[in-house]
């Protein structure tokens, strides 16, 4: 077979479809380095098979695609085309053409055809397995393969003559034998560990499918007898039923009846309770008004008492504005006589004045020589100062009579200051006892109105304690009702426990007589506790096994079992603690189960019990796994390679060897666990309910005893609303009093007020300041007009001396008439004066008169006021009495239906006792009842979970009617069942099944065991086959190595040894080489280049034993010097008739040698181009 093209289209650095044909001889490949070279002897091996990535020079294979460059794409695909001429059947299955394509892509998937069809990687590597041109084979060497060789332990080194000899294939078939042998023999031991099981569940269900099939002839006589016994007592039953129920409604007629009774004197006791509340209700609301009407009595009298005084004030002011009047009209009299005779004296003087101004008017016409402007000036002078004099003295005896006014209004003004200063010291205390007073009011009032709130609260909480008792009440009956319910199902379990009912004559007589015979432990259903969700399962894995009986030794399995043979009592299995051994799960397959999510845990592992009974409990339950459910049973099932039994929480069973029983019958059964695990459920919840009813009873006492506190805090808050209205009363009375003595003094402060305002001494001071400025301004007035006057009076004396007699005359006259001016001035002031008292006093008269008038008004009011408040008292008065009759009546209704009450409350308390009892009465009626119905219900039960008919159908076939004969036949016949001992009823199908199972896997394991001796023989001869070959061609290659090592070195000598001669299948390969010139050694001691051209001689042994239609060589002289060189490419051709060399090197000795040169070159940056060479060139 001859290579005849190879095609590289996308493979690494080649991305455009090259082809490179291939001529017989040594075609060589030259590049520099970098150029691509290498990728075409690994598209080589690529397209021959290659698998690994790592030895293409890659981290995965989609590396191999052409990954782009600086003016490429990367590309999506590699392919590789292999062609070979077979025309000389070196393949020969093949045609003469073959034709090998290898694709990739880059999403990683791959493709290998052969002549154009898919085919596999495994057909690839068949088809040049043991030829030398495997992917592995000596026909591709690179420098790196000829240093592994040199540089691998000899026992690596075989597989170079393994592929010469052709044995690989050999190998491989010897593996897949090794394979099939152990999978057999794996197969083999599932089957014998199941054909042990199988052994040792089938001589028991052999015996036990005997005892069955005797079990079920008796068995099927033993249920008609049943039936019937059932049907009789069932009828029984119901019978003593009516009469219970007869008895039972005749207990709740009564119960109802002291019921009714009890309801109706509560219903009287709290009617009683409502009149007594309503009674304190209205006395309530009667005191209230009655203390309202005391408060408004209170109040009358104290505004009686405040008319009456200012009634008193009113005459005292009359008197004494009376008096005052009589006095100031007196002296209004007197005054007015005086007004008078100044009057008459004031007319004289003016009569008097006129007469001696006509004289001084002659007297003045005679004065003919004074100058009459001088005249008149001094005559305007002397007028001037006789004015202002006249005005001084005016104004001097207004100062005088106003001086003595002041002095009377002072004195009256302190008179009214003493008297205000005495009120206001006495009413400042009365106004802070007031305050006090009403602080005091206010703080009762508010005491008040809180005592009648809280007596609002009492009322409140009265109410709702009664309601909670009532309810308290009525939960206290629901819960006695459910525990006499409880207690008659609990006794009914305890008898049948108590009885051992539901376990095997045998084992039932045996339990009974375990105080006397030594030893007894008790059954395994005693012994186990289990929690409730997993109780289905425990007791559908233990069965009929939940009657076996622990002991403590062999002696008392012994005792027991010679006590039930000499006692003809029946059958039953023991199980000493001494005796049994734990069983257990094989690690393994517990492991495998486990995980599984479906996997609970190991049945023993689920139970609790005394720690005396474990080997026992492991022996029972120690190989059995609890799973969730079916579909868990059967993964896990097969995950064990059904080696375990498998329990579902609902009793479905896979058991080993891959059997499964399921299903449900019409109606649940209880069995010995559940009808253990519901007694102490049971006897839970009548703790709880016992505690419930402690705790009832136990608020119903409290709830009374709060009832109780709050009736009598709300009598005593009731006394305390009383006293605080007694109490307040008081407090309104005093506060009025005090109130109206405010009052009092309050008017009183308001007139002395109003005095003080008309004794108001400011406009008078300011007249009196005014009146003296005034004197002062005209007493310096006149005394300049007086010097004024005397200079002209000097003036004019000259004048005078003529006229001296008529002027001394003149001035006589007129001396005379200023002495008459000035009496009468002083008279007209005096007159003035008594008119300005005169008409104080008309004032003072007029207010007097007005102040009267008003006084006597408002006294007329006040008597009209005060006939109205004694009206108002009066009818107040009669109030008073009628609602304090009322109260006192009220009080004796009270004090009457208070003994009504403690009388209704004593015979509440009597019907109560009359209703317990009969309560007491029906409960123990209903526990009888309960534990009867009880009964009928489990003979109900039995009769559809044993015959699945109704109680009507059974009656049909029901056909006995002496009870006693019918239960004497089924003692009879119990005692022959129990005699049987346990029997498994599904022993029989269980035996078939499991005998059938056991001839199959026995056909089977014979068959396994016929295939097992045949893959050892088979790889007997084909471990012979290959020492066979394996020794020839290391003899063959052994002895070409020694004679081409001389040829190739120039001399010295070489050979080959096996490290391990009597191991054929796995001895090394040593090689001891001795160069010209040198001691003989191992290949690793030799210099770098004596290594390689080792190697390479080694190689040319191979191919001359085994040559190849082709050899690849990369750069594999690239570690020799250039003589060796020479005699390295020199011998290629010594094969080139034989083989095709294609030779990948940079030296110029293996070039001269090539028949065909090819160069590799990138003529652009990352792609490779195939380009033909000279050789001229080259060299």
């Amino acid at each position: 077979m001859k290579l005849k093209s190879l095609t590289i289209n996308g493979f690494k650095s080649f991305a455009d479809k090259t082809e490179i044909d291939f001529q017989p001889g040594i075609t060589g490949i030259v590049g520099p380095n970098g150029s691509g070279k290498s990728n075409i002897i690994e598209s080589l091996r690529w397209v021959l098979g290659e698998q690994s990535a790592k030895s293409l020079r890659g981290s995965k294979m989609p590396d191999v695609i052409f990954a782009g460059s600086a003016t490429r794409a990367p590309l999506n695909r590699a392919e590789v085309e292999i062609e070979f001429d077979n025309s000389d059947r070196f393949l020969p299955d093949q045609p003469d053409e073959l034709r090998i394509t290898r694709r990739i892509y880059r999403s990683g998937e791959s493709e290998f055809l052969l002549n154009g069809k898919k085919v596999r990687l495994k057909d690839i590597v068949n088809l040049f397995m043991d030829t030398g041109l495997g992917k592995e084979s000596f026909s591709v060497i690179s420098q790196g393969r000829v240093e592994s060789i040199f540089n691998s332990k000899p026992e690596d080194r075989r597989v170079l003559i393994e592929e010469t000899a052709g044995v690989l294939k050999y190998k491989k078939e010897k593996e897949r034998a090794e394979k099939e042998l152990k999978e057999t023999a794996d197969h083999l031991d599932r089957v014998v560990d199941i054909l042990t099981e199988l052994k040792r569940q089938r001589e028991p269900l052999e015996e036990q499918a005997s005892i069955a099939k005797d079990y079920v002839e008796q068995k099927k006589q033993f249920d008609y007898y049943h039936l019937n016994e059932l049907v009789l007592e069932i009828q029984q039953g119901r019978k003593q039923k009516a009469e219970l129920d007869q008895q039972l409604k005749q207990a709740k007629e009564l119960l109802a009846k002291y019921k009714q009774a009890a309801l109706d004197q509560e219903e009287n006791t709290a009617q009683l309770h409502e009149q007594q509340q309503t009674i304190e209700n209205q006395l309530d609301q009667i005191q209230t008004q009655l203390v309202t009407l005391t408060q408004q009595r209170e109040r009358l009298a104290g505004k009686k008492d405040i008319s009456e005084q200012q009634r008193q004030f009113q005459i005292e002011k009359i008197e004494s504005l009376t008096k005052q009047i009589d006095e100031n009209q007196q002296d209004r009299a007197t005054l007015q006589e005086k007004l008078i005779t100044a009057q008459k004296r004031i007319e004289e003087l003016k009569k008097e004045k006129q007469n001696l101004q006509h004289q001084i008017k002659s007297l003045s016409a005679d004065q003919k020589l004074a100058p009459a402007e001088l005249e008149r000036a001094i005559a305007e002078i002397t007028h001037q100062i006789n004015q202002q004099t006249q005005q001084k003295m005016q104004a001097e005896n207004e100062i005088q009579v106003l001086e003595q006014s002041e002095t009377q209004r002072q004195a009256e003004l302190n008179k009214v200051q003493n008297q205000l200063a005495t009120v206001q010291g006495e009413t400042k205390p009365l106004e802070d006892q007031l305050t006090t007073v009403k602080a005091q009011t206010a703080e009762w009032q508010a005491n008040l109105e809180k005592a009648e709130c809280q007596a609002e609260e009492y009322r409140e909480k009265r109410t709702k304690l009664n309601a909670q008792i009532d309810q308290q009440r009525q939960s206290w009956y629901q819960a006695s009702e459910i525990m006499q319910k409880a207690q008659a199902r609990l006794e009914a379990l305890e008898s049948v426990a108590h009885n051992y009912s539901g376990y095997y004559q045998g084992v039932r007589e045996i339990l009974k007589q375990r105080n006397q015979l030594q030893g007894i432990v008790g059954s395994v259903a005693e012994a186990i506790n289990v929690d409730q969700q997993y109780s289905q399962a425990i007791e559908t894995t233990l069965g009929s096994q939940l009657q076996n009986i622990i002991v403590k030794d062999e002696n008392a399995a012994k005792a027991g079992i010679r006590f039930l043979t000499q006692k003809r009592l029946g059958r039953a299995t023991f199980l000493p603690q001494t005796t049994m051994r734990a069983r257990s799960i094989d690690s393994r397959l517990l492991q495998q189960a486990q995980n599984d999510s479906g996997m609970i845990g190991i049945a023993s592992d689920l139970v609790t019990f005394n720690a005396s009974n474990r080997n026992v409990i492991q022996y029972l339950l120690g190989t059995t796994l609890i799973v969730k459910d079916i579909d868990a049973a059967t993964r896990i099932a097969r995950a064990v390679n059904h080696r375990v039994k498998l329990v579902t929480l609902k009793g479905e069973v896979v058991n080993p060897g891959g059997s499964m029983t399921g299903g449900a019958n019409r109606t649940q059964r209880n069995g010995l666990l559940q009808k253990k695990q519901e007694s102490t459920i049971l006897k839970e919840q009548l703790k709880t309910m016992q505690t419930k009813l402690s705790e009832l009873e136990e608020h119903g006492k409290q709830l009374k005893r709060q009832l109780a506190d709050v009736i009598t805090k709300d009598q005593q808050n009731a006394t305390q609303v009383n006293d605080l209205h007694q109490q307040l009363t008081t407090m309104q009375k005093n506060l009025a009093t005090i109130q109206q003595r405010f009052d009092e003094q309050h008017h009183r402060q308001e007139r002395l007020q109003r005095q003080l305002q008309d004794l108001d001494g400011t406009k008078s001071a300011a007249r009196q300041t005014e009146l003296k400025k005034q004197v002062e301004s005209l007493t310096t007035s006149i005394a300049e007009l007086q010097t004024e006057l005397d200079d002209k009076k000097r003036f004019n004396e000259d004048a005078r001396s003529t006229q001296q007699e008529s002027s001394a005359k003149l001035n006589e006259f007129k001396q005379r008439l200023l002495l008459v001016n000035e009496r009468l001035t002083n008279a007209q002031l005096q007159a003035n004066e008594y008119q300005t008292q005169i008409n104080q006093l008309n004032r003072a008269l007029n207010q007097g008169e007005q102040s009267l008038e008003r006084i006597q008004s408002q006294q007329s009011l006040n008597d009209m006021h005060g006939d109205e408040l004694a009206r108002k008292q009066a009818e107040i008065e009669k109030q008073h009495a009628e609602y304090t009759a009322k109260v006192n009546q009220m009080r004796a209704q009270r004090d009457k239906l208070h003994d009504q009450v403690a009388d209704a409350e004593s015979r509440l308390r009597r019907a109560n006792e009359l209703q317990q009892a009969s309560n007491d009465d029906q409960r123990k009626a209903s526990l009888q009842l309960g534990r009867l119905t009880t009964k009928l219900e489990q003979h109900l039960q039995e009769l559809t979970d044993t015959y699945e008919m109704t109680f009507e159908k059974a009656v049909q076939e029901a056909q006995e009617t002496d009870l006693n004969e019918v239960q004497r036949h089924l003692k009879l016949l119990k005692r022959g069942i129990d005699e049987l001992g346990e029997v498994n009823l599904g022993a029989i199908d269980e035996f078939e099944r499991v005998n059938e199972r056991f001839e199959f896997l026995n056909t089977q394991q014979n068959d396994l065991n016929n295939a097992k001796e045949t893959l050892v023989q088979s790889m007997d001869e084909m471990d012979n086959e290959v020492k066979t070959r394996f020794k020839e061609t290391f003899d063959q290659v052994a002895t070409a190595f020694a004679s081409l090592f001389p040829q190739i070195f120039g001399g010295g000598k070489a050979y080959l040894t096996l490290t391990a001669p009597d191991d054929l299948l796995h001895t090394g390969i040593e090689i001891t080489a001795q160069p010209p010139g040198k001691k003989a050694q191992r290949l690793s001691l030799l210099s770098g280049g004596e290594r390689s051209l080792t190697a390479i001689t080694l190689l040319f042994a191979l191919l001359k034993v085994r040559p190849v239609p082709f050899a690849v060589l990369d750069e594999a002289e690239a570690a020799l010097d250039d003589a060796n060189v020479a005699r390295y490419s020199q011998y290629l051709k010594n094969f080139d008739d034989e083989t095709q060399f294609i030779v990948i090197t940079h030296r110029k000795g293996t070039m001269m040698q090539a028949d065909v040169l090819y160069g590799v070159t990138m003529q652009e940056s990352g792609v490779s181009k195939m380009v033909s060479v000279s050789l001229a060139d080259v060299i």
